[in-house]
Formats: structure tokens, C-alpha cells, sequence
């Protein structure tokens, strides 16, 4: 869709001034003594940037705060790899869009709150650069606001994904009702549908829930139950292998106690997310195995697959929310699901670890004390 942003045009005429930053710089853009005086005297960082990233103006408040006193090196120089990335992907498409970005960006470690305007001379409407007034930012402001912008950043994803992921079972159910209602369908095909409803429903109803979880606040009470663990796993195994026909999962165990107490909705979600992740992410298909260990003091559990993997500079993070693999970018995802288990593992007292390697597959364990 074309964007409906009038670009600023912000015009200036040369002046006669020299720039004291480097012999080699255009001369001062300016329109106005005053104006100079202004950007002269002003507390805050005032400059000009050149399409190709060499400052061609810079205030002397501006070089005291990056310390530097004559020559500067370019301005692309100044941005950390984050900072530089955010740059060429936010920065200038914005700025060669609407005329103007407004924002945080950090230059040599320092947070300034810029505000950035694309430069064009007045008689000719030749781009001349980009100019910036940019203030800078307080420790602790700087803190809550890059915690802000973190959370606002995760929340957008966080959006987009979810709507993908609710997008698809919407989709798969809307197409089941129609076929049920137009067509006189076989009764195995009906069931066939029936059971396609139930799964996409249980994954939607997966997915409210476990935003749910990830708002509850961290004081709570377990609801501990005496329960059959294998009769337990077997249902939940059987609802996840409704969401699939193109995985097998295979489920075994090795049991010393027919009953055990624990918290069952955090055990399900447990598995259930461990399992949807080796679906998610094993999109060939093939064999994902389950397998369960039970003594007296412990439950085991362990879920592996034989997908994609998770690169292993990154097993480390996996389990931060909203946090999704780089190899991950193809497959639609909220980023929550580790996220929840690791939280639940928690709150059970456990630990859980990832075992993986690029596209052979990865293997979760899940130890919990009983």
C-alpha cells in the first residue's frame, strides 16, 4: 500500500563559512547568521551528515559530547553493529519516505533522543544530506525508555506472529465447517473434520492460555494432584498428534510408580509446548520421540526431533520470551512457547536443558523432583 506521509523538504542555502571539522568538508550549510549562532551556542548535538555517512557539520557542543575536538572520523564510524543496523533498516528508509525520523540512537556509547530531517538545497532540490538535532539522554531515562522501546518492539512482533498463528487453524476450520455443511460427507470423513475442529480449537485455546500465563504474576499456589503419569502423557500425546499428519510421535516409558503428585496443567503445558515445538519446527515431517523416566524422587522427560535445530551460539537464549532461533525466520511463531515451558519447569521446582545441532534436530529434557 503507498504510503499516505507527505515528505519534509527542509531547504538551505550555502553559506560562505568554512566547516572547522576537516579540510576536505563541504563548506557550513547555513541560510542565516542567527541560525548559525544558534547551532554555535546550543547545548544540544546539532549536525549534518552526508548521503555517503561523513559528517559535514557538527556543533561544538556536539564534538565536546563525543570528545572529539578537530577532525571527526565519519559519522557511520560512531554506531555500534546494532546501531548501524538500525541506521540503514529504520533510520534512512523513514527518513527517504517521510523526510524525518524521530527516536533514540546511541553514538560512541551515548544515548541521544535524535531527531533526523533530509536536507535539500533550495534552488536546486539536490539532496544535500541529512541533519540531525539530537539531546542527550539521561541514565535512568534512557534505561525505562530502552526498556520501553525493548517491550513495545517485542509487543508489535509478538502481534504480527500471534496473528499468523491464529490465522492458520482459522483457516482450517472455516474450511472443515464448509465442507460440512455443503457436502454430504462420509461419516469417516465427517469424524476426519470433527477431530480437525477439536485440534485447531485445543491449539487456539493453547496459545490464549499460555499468554495468560506469561501476565500471571509470580507468587501462586501449585494445585498438586496424584495423578497417572502415563495415562496422563498418553492423552496429551493423542491430542498433539491430532495436530499433525505428517509427524508420528512416539511415546515411551520407563515408570517405577503408578501415581505421582504434581501440578497437572503445568506438566501439560510442559509437554504440550515441547511438543508443538518439534512439530513447529520439524516441517518435513518424520518421527518426534517422547520419553518419560519415573522414580521416586524424579520425573524425566525428554522430547526430540529430527528438524531444523537451533544454531549453537543461541541455545542459551532460547528460552527468553519473544526470543525466536536466526534459522527460524521462514516458520510463523509468537517466540512464547520455551518461554512458557521454562517457566513452568520453574515454578516446578526442575530444570530443563536443549541438546541441538543445525538441521539434525534437537532434544529437550525436562528433569522435575517429585
Amino acid at each position: 500500500m503507498k504510503s499516505t506521509h507527505q515528505a519534509t523538504k527542509v531547504y538551505f542555502t550555502p553559506g560562505l563559512e568554512p566547516c572547522p571539522i576537516a579540510q576536505t568538508s563541504p563548506r557550513l550549510i547555513e541560510s542565516e547568521p542567527w541560525i548559525a549562532a544558534i547551532a554555535q551556542q546550543s547545548p544540544d548535538l546539532i549536525g549534518m551528515v552526508s548521503v555517503e555517512g561523513d559528517w559535514r557539520y557538527l556543533n561544538p557542543s556536539g564534538r565536546a559530547r563525543l570528545g572529539f575536538s578537530d577532525r571527526l572520523p565519519p559519522f557511520t564510524a560512531l554506531l555500534s553493529e546494532a546501531m548501524f543496523q538500525l541506521w540503514h533498516t529504520t533510520v534512512l528508509p523513514q527518513l527517504w519516505e517521510c523526510g524525518q525520523w524521530h527516536g533514540q540512537l546511541a553514538l560512541e556509547s551515548i544515548w541521544f533522543d535524535s531527531q533526523w530531517f533530509l536536507i535539500r538545497d533550495q534552488h536546486t532540490d539536490q539532496l544535500l544530506g541529512f541533519a540531525t538535532i539530537s539531546r542527550v539522554i539521561e541514565a535512568e531515562t534512557k534505561h525505562f525508555t530502552a526498556a520501553e522501546s525493548n517491550l513495545e518492539r517485542n509487543c508489535e512482533r509478538y502481534l504480527a506472529n500471534a496473528a499468523h498463528e491464529l490465522r492458520a487453524p482459522l483457516a482450517v476450520m472455516s474450511s472443515s465447517i464448509d465442507l460440512l455443511t455443503h457436502d454430504r460427507l462420509p461419516i469417516e470423513r465427517s469424524q476426519k473434520h470433527f477431530h480437525r475442529l477439536r485440534s485447531k480449537i485445543q491449539q487456539m485455546t493453547q496459545m490464549l492460555d499460555d499468554i495468560l500465563l506469561c501476565r500471571e504474576p509470580a507468587e501462586f499456589t501449585l494445585q498438586v494432584i496424584d495423578l497417572d503419569p502415563v495415562e496422563r502423557c498418553t492423552d496429551w500425546i493423542e491430542e498433539a498428534q491430532m495436530t499433525t499428519d505428517r509427524h508420528k510421535i512416539l511415546f515411551t516409558t520407563e515408570s517405577a510408580v503408578s501415581s505421582i503428585r504434581i501440578d497437572a496443567e503445568l506438566l501439560q503445558r510442559i509437554l504440550a509446548n515441547l511438543l508443538s515445538n518439534s512439530i513447529k519446527y520439524s516441517p518435513q515431517g518424520g518421527n518426534i520421540l517422547c520419553r518419560m523416566a519415573i522414580d521416586t524422587n524424579q520425573l524425566t522427560l525428554q522430547v526430540q526431533d529430527s528438524g531444523i535445530g537451533i544454531p549453537s551460539a543461541e541455545h542459551s537464549q532460547v528460552f527468553q520470551s519473544f526470543y525466536r532461533a536466526s534459522n527460524a525466520a521462514g516458520i510463523t511463531g509468537t517466540g512464547l512457547g520455551l518461554a512458557i515451558v521454562k517457566q513452568c519447569v520453574d515454578r516446578l521446582g526442575g530444570q530443563i536443558t536443549v541438546s541441538s545441532t543445525e538441521q539434525t534436530g534437537t532434544c529437550f529434557t525436562v528433569t522435575i523432583p517429585l
